[in-house]
């Protein structure tokens, strides 16, 4: 029995992208068709065979991978009623013969062949044959790492084409972020990271054979501080008079919230009365595309309670600024050190603890706090949503060595 399925390679999952494929199973055996699409391998639903989420956008990208398996549906049933048998060599053969469409369509509109082989194009060409699969703060980030590579090229004076992409392109390429633009090994590796997964899609299409990118390395760099206000820095800001400040009273409540529900500023944003359910906040990740059930405590009861119509609205961009104004008016201003690299160059400066604040920091503080405060990793996780236990471990070292502090304060 001929059959047919969307799935993604399940040695794909620990990759930040991965193809999809419409399944063909005929005879007991199987052969995957490339649709020419991407997906975040967290971000797919394998036993349904379609993305996470049920935004409109989510809701055209799962028809137009529709559209790629119904060609191939359409081959196998007319094959039938033909009485031919729909094998894997008649499909494919069948399938090279049919009008390009789908994500290969925007091939076809440049009309000429070397456009294939434009870096630039094909990567422009992944952002958005994979936008709807990806969060907007994702996209946002491929596209930074596009505009570089196009300040890059013509800073070189060259046309970056696939067969272009080797060793000597890495070296410079890495030479221009740290060096010209000055960024910190930690950004520029995630420029790499982008790199590299755009020229794996292109070797999953078929447009080359280069592999010389698998050999680029991430650069030495220092693993961020995880930045997280402490109980008492909580405190003093749940406590702040702010009635002469009405605008950080409202940026107060929007962080506070955040760090004591874990929520990202996505899915805060979207809470409305109706979200509250028998005490708790009942709504669906924008990230994932996952059902969260969070329960309210005291902090997060008293700021709801503040706001019966509707929390205050706020871009990210003007949040983060506003919460660094935050912390400066509630004297959030401890010396906090920095350190990171650029190339081989180890560069260290302080900095007043309010300037490292972002709607971020509320994630982080309620992971570290529910830690510190007894919570166990799996429960946390719940609420989190983190598919990966590691990315959790960093947050319980750092309650770890909180309690080993207050033992040794407490009891020498």
């Amino acid at each position: 029995m001929a059959s047919t399925k969307l799935v993604i390679r399940s040695d794909r999952k620990n990759f930040d992208k991965t193809t999809i494929y419409v399944q063909y199973t005929h005879k007991s055996a199987k052969k995957k068709f490339s649709t020419g699409f991407s997906t975040e391998p967290d971000r797919w639903n394998s036993e349904a065979g379609k993305p996470i989420g049920n935004t409109k956008e989510i809701q055209d990208f799962y028809t137009r991978l529709l559209v790629v398996k119904g060609r191939i549906d359409q081959i196998v049933q007319a094959a039938i009623l033909a009485g031919e048998d729909p094998s894997f060599a008649l499909v494919e053969e069948r399938l090279k013969k049919l009008p390009t469409s789908g994500a290969q369509a925007t091939d076809a509109t440049t009309s000429k062949q070397p456009s294939k082989k434009d870096f630039l194009h094909l990567f422009a060409e992944y952002i958005d044959a994979t936008s709807a699969s990806k969060a907007h703060g994702t996209v946002k980030h491929y596209k930074s790492t596009l505009n570089h590579l196009k300040t890059y090229a013509t800073a070189r004076s060259l046309k970056l084409t696939l067969p272009q992409m080797d060793t000597s392109f890495y070296h410079d390429w890495v030479k221009f972020l740290t060096q010209e633009l000055a960024l910190t090994n930690g950004t520029a590796n995630n420029q790499i990271k982008r790199v590299k997964v755009v020229m794996s899609y292109a070797l999953d299409k078929g447009l080359t054979d280069n592999m010389a990118f698998q050999k680029f390395k991430l650069l030495k760099h220092t693993e961020a501080d995880i930045i997280y206000l402490n109980q008492h820095e909580l405190q003093t800001l749940f406590e702040a008079d702010l009635s002469i400040e009405p605008r950080l009273a409202k940026v107060r409540d929007l962080f506070v919230l955040g760090c004591t529900t874990g929520l990202r500023h996505s899915d805060f944003s979207n809470i409305q009365p109706e979200s509250i359910e028998n005490d708790q906040l009942v709504l669906r990740t924008v990230k994932t595309g996952d059902w969260l059930r969070v329960d309210l405590n005291q902090y997060s009861r008293a700021i709801l309670a503040r706001y019966p119509d509707g929390l205050p609205k706020l871009s990210q961009q003007k949040l983060n600024e506003y919460i660094k104004q935050l912390g400066q008016h509630c004297g959030l201003d401890k010396s906090t050190l920095v350190v990171h690299y650029q190339g081989s160059k180890r560069i260290e400066k302080r900095v007043p603890k309010y300037t490292l604040l972002s709607s971020h920091t509320g994630r982080r503080t309620f992971v570290t706090q529910s830690l510190e405060r007894g919570m166990a990793l799996e429960v946390v996780q719940k609420f989190t949503t983190h598919k990966d236990i590691k990315t959790l471990m960093r947050y319980a070292k750092i309650a770890d060595e909180q309690k080993r502090q207050q033992m040794d304060k407490a009891w020498g």
